[in-house]
């Protein structure tokens, strides 16, 4: 009887089929995870790009000088509406008075057609100055006149994400000091002012006016008295210094057509005195004293009116001492005798007076004087 083999355990070996393999071995990144790096690569490179691209619009665009360049090209439109919606730039009674500027300075001039002409706008500089605050400057051409002018401009919060505004930490706006001599009224680059309506409420017209007003910084101020009787040198500025006062000053002097309304002014009130029947007209620079008795009206005419000339005095103009000539005819009873004579002789007189203008555009004249005989 046979023997029953016990069966044998058979382990594989190796280099043969069916040896096995150990524990599997680690290739390299799965097709999962490649794509992820891919993606955060990507996302890398794009997170970078939109980040200077925003930092660019953010230095060119958005940025401190981009804002200022924006306040400039208003000036230069002309759209001064425009400019004083911008952040930081109009100026309450309080604000004028905390910036060192007078109180009570008038914003007529804060309009489009006062505005000059503002070319060549460029930047000079822009520089950080501590907490976000800059300090940027630009160059013009102000009428034709070269300026810089340097702007203090703050930050005023973001808009979208990252992107920040701005407004002037001190006012682009500068106040005009105009002495006003002999006149009440003006121009500046051609707009026509009255002191009486840009002065304060409690300062009264005079002939001598001083009134401050508000303008924009830049900007080439022209100002100057320019009517038919009025006439003034201009006076040219160059505002580029925002926050301060800029001082200037116009002197009128009489035009020829002043002189002619005053003399025809003199004239007819003269015409007027002669027109009396009295030996001495009231209010008049001529009349006489006859002692004997006088037999019905005397008759006055002139002979040759006062050539007049006129000067500046501290509260009107002043018509200088001159000289005339007027006739007095009368019939004249002698009481010595009772002899009735015919009276015909020339008084000469001199005179002077103050002119004013009145608001109608008409002038009136007052006349003091004595004869001189």
């Amino acid at each position: 009887m046979s023997q029953v083999e016990a069966p044998q355990e058979s382990y594989p070996h190796p280099g043969h089929p069916g040896e096995a393999a150990g524990p599997p071995q680690r290739t390299g990144l799965t097709e999962k995870s490649k794509v992820m790096i891919t993606w955060l690569v990507v996302f890398v490179l794009l997170l970078g790009a939109v980040l200077a691209a925003l930092g660019a619009l953010n230095r060119d665009v958005y940025g401190a000088a981009s804002f200022v360049r924006g306040y400039l090209s208003e000036l230069a439109s002309k759209d001064a509406a425009a400019a004083l919606e911008l952040p930081g730039v109009k100026l309450s009674a309080g604000q004028l008075e905390a910036a060192g500027l007078p109180e009570a300075s008038s914003n007529a001039l804060l309009r489009s057609a006062a505005l000059g002409e503002l070319t060549e706008i460029s930047e000079l500089a822009s520089e950080e100055v501590g907490d976000g605050v800059h300090e940027v400057t630009f160059s013009y051409e102000a009428d034709g006149v070269y300026g810089e002018s340097t702007f203090i401009v703050a930050p005023n919060g973001t808009r979208f994400p990252m992107i920040p505004t701005w407004k002037f930490e001190v006012s682009p706006l500068a106040v005009l000091n105009l002495s006003v001599e002999h006149s009440t009224t003006f121009s500046v680059n051609g707009f026509d002012v009255d002191t009486r309506a840009v002065a304060p409420a409690d300062q009264k017209p005079a002939f001598d006016n001083i009134v401050n007003l508000q303008v924009f910084t830049p900007g080439n101020y022209t100002m100057e008295t320019s009517t038919d009787f009025l006439q003034s040198d201009q006076e040219k500025v160059l505002v580029d210094v925002p926050a301060t006062v800029h001082e200037a000053s116009v002197a009128a002097e009489p035009t020829e057509s002043f002189v002619d309304g005053v003399q025809e002014a003199v004239n007819k009130q003269l015409d007027e005195c002669a027109e009396q029947v009295v030996l001495q007209p009231t209010g008049c620079p001529f009349g006489i004293v006859i002692d004997d008795r006088v037999e019905g009206d005397p008759a006055w005419s002139m002979e040759d009116y006062p050539a007049v000339t006129i000067e500046a005095g501290a509260e009107s103009w002043l018509i200088p001492s001159t000289t005339g000539s007027a006739n007095i005819e009368v019939d004249v009873r002698s009481l010595f005798d009772g002899s009735v004579t015919h009276y015909n002789d020339d008084v000469d007189f001199s005179m002077t007076g103050h002119v004013y203008l009145l608001s109608d555009g008409t002038v009136q004249a007052t006349m003091s004087g004595e004869p001189t005989e």
